[in-house]
């Protein structure tokens, strides 16, 4: 896609780099941009490449690769996706808690080769240019453009082999202790951060489009002959998960976290060596932050995201080297491992999985939409947000893998 010719929709963009790069005289020579992801690959926020070309007080002129993350424009997505809040947790995530992952492991005596950042560099950001403490369409996170670092995003459709598989779930255990380390270790400044960080972003809209997206795969399981004996046992989880919603249970110490609540292969992306292997990964997207167990994280990465063959035949791996990801991190990090056992970790990971089935479904229609037919995120005003999928036959056929998979596990009421 060629570059814009149109203005750069972001306002006062050399106050942003100054946020990372320091005034230092810093004047924009030329600039390029570009929108960033294709029509319907990311409805709940505008993404844009920008090439920036500058100099700053020693006039030696250096070229910067962005992508700048605003608000949507439609008046129903804004709402939807709750962006003056969204907006807010994620740039505090980026700007404060992603520092301190540095901080806590350089403090715990990493070598810095071994620093795990598991996010993109962060260069500056807003929630809105008339006032800073208030959102307005100015609102924007702006991060280093790791496609130019040789980064891309894997197959969404087909999923994950099991390579990029494990090296997702280090990093997603990574990420999980970091946040339980500094919880522990530094608990005033990770509860300052987290009160933002961890915002419930849910509001009328946001629960009538989950409703009805829940109905919708209700309805779609009907209509599929291999489902039809587990209807009961669905509708019951699904009822059952509505409440627990509403009266969310009390989390068991010391296994409550920070999670991303929305990881899927979408929001990540691998950089390869030259025998095409994963040797880095880098998390996005963090807007739906909770404060809940990290193995509801796990769960809907697997079964969103790892390919058939790992669900079938590597599940129960998959949970073992999660778990011996997160302990290796912990003690890494010089935090008691003792009170996290095995044994507690299976129980918690067996309520979270029925707790997981009603998102792991209702994505599907998301996950699973056809890339061809997806519509411009700007021309969407209503409920019909997601596409109608029920005639993709690689939908129905992921729907009813997800059903007997949870079926198998018990993860489904009797």
């Amino acid at each position: 896609m060629s570059p814009s010719v149109e203005p750069l929709p972001i306002q006062k963009l050399d106050t942003l780099l100054a946020q990372a790069l320091g005034n230092n005289d810093l004047r924009i020579k030329h600039l390029e941009w570009k929108p960033l992801t294709a029509p319907g690959e990311n409805f709940g926020s505008v993404m844009l490449a920008i090439t920036v070309t500058l100099t700053r007080s020693s006039n030696k002129t250096e070229t910067l690769n962005l992508v700048a993350k605003l608000p949507p424009t439609s008046a129903y997505l804004l709402d939807l996706f709750n962006s003056p809040v969204t907006f807010k947790k994620e740039l505090q995530f980026y700007e404060m808690m992603a520092k301190e992952f540095i901080n806590l492991q350089i403090e715990n005596g990493l070598n810095e080769k071994d620093l795990s950042s598991l996010v993109p560099k962060f260069i500056g950001g807003r929630i809105g240019l008339k006032n800073p403490r208030e959102f307005d369409e100015q609102a924007v996170i702006i991060l280093e453009n790791l496609k130019f670092s040789g980064y891309s995003t894997e197959d969404r459709i087909f999923g994950l082999d099991r390579k990029h598989t494990e090296f997702a779930i280090d990093n997603l255990a990574k990420l999980h202790a970091l946040i339980i380390a500094l919880r522990t270790k530094k608990p005033q400044l990770y509860e300052r951060i987290a009160a933002e960080v961890s915002v419930e972003v849910s509001n009328e809209t946001t629960e009538k489009c989950v409703n009805d997206m829940v109905k919708k795969t209700q309805s779609d399981f009907e209509s599929i002959e291999e489902i039809k004996p587990y209807m009961d046992r669905i509708n019951r989880t699904i009822e059952r998960n509505g409440q627990t919603m509403k009266n969310p249970e009390k989390l068991e110490e010391p296994w409550p976290t920070l999670i991303h609540n929305d990881f899927w292969v979408n929001n990540m992306m691998f950089r390869h060596n030259e025998k095409g292997e994963p040797v880095d990964m880098k998390m996005v997207d963090f807007q739906l932050c909770l404060c809940d167990y990290g193995m509801k994280d796990l769960i809907f990465f697997l079964i969103s995201s790892a390919n058939k063959e790992i669900l079938d035949n590597n599940l129960d791996d998959m949970f073992e080297l999660y778990y011996s990801c997160f302990i290796k991190m912990l003690k890494k990090l010089n935090v008691d491992t003792e009170r996290f056992s095995k044994q507690k970790f299976d129980e918690i990971l067996n309520r979270c999985g029925l707790q997981k089935f009603t998102q792991c479904v209702m994505m599907v229609q998301v996950i699973q939409a056809p890339k061809r037919n997806s519509s411009e995120s700007k021309s969407v005003e209503g409920s019909d947000v997601f596409m109608n999928v029920s005639d993709n036959e690689i939908y129905r056929q992921k729907l009813t893998h997800t059903v007997t998979l949870f079926d198998k596990r018990g993860w489904l009421l009797k």
